[in-house]
């Protein structure tokens, strides 16, 4: 997984969520609240929506959701 340092909200992707230990297809409708509603909870770690995002990987169809 990469880094949430380097994640692109607007890029389809897929997220893991430490608190819950599950990986979530990240879809790019939801950039706006992220944006909004996100904060840094530690070194690579981002709170948002009642998740703990620490990490990205792309989707399947080679898009990215990086830099």
């Amino acid at each position: 997984m990469n880094s949430m340092d380097t994640f692109d909200p607007d890029r389809p992707c897929r997220v893991h969520d430490g608190l819950n230990d599950q990986i979530i297809e990240w879809s790019p409708h939801w950039a706006s609240m992220y944006r909004e509603h996100a904060s840094k909870w530690d070194e690579g770690v981002v709170a948002w929506d009642g998740l703990l995002l620490d990490g990205w990987a792309p989707t399947v169809h080679g898009h990215s959701c990086g830099h």
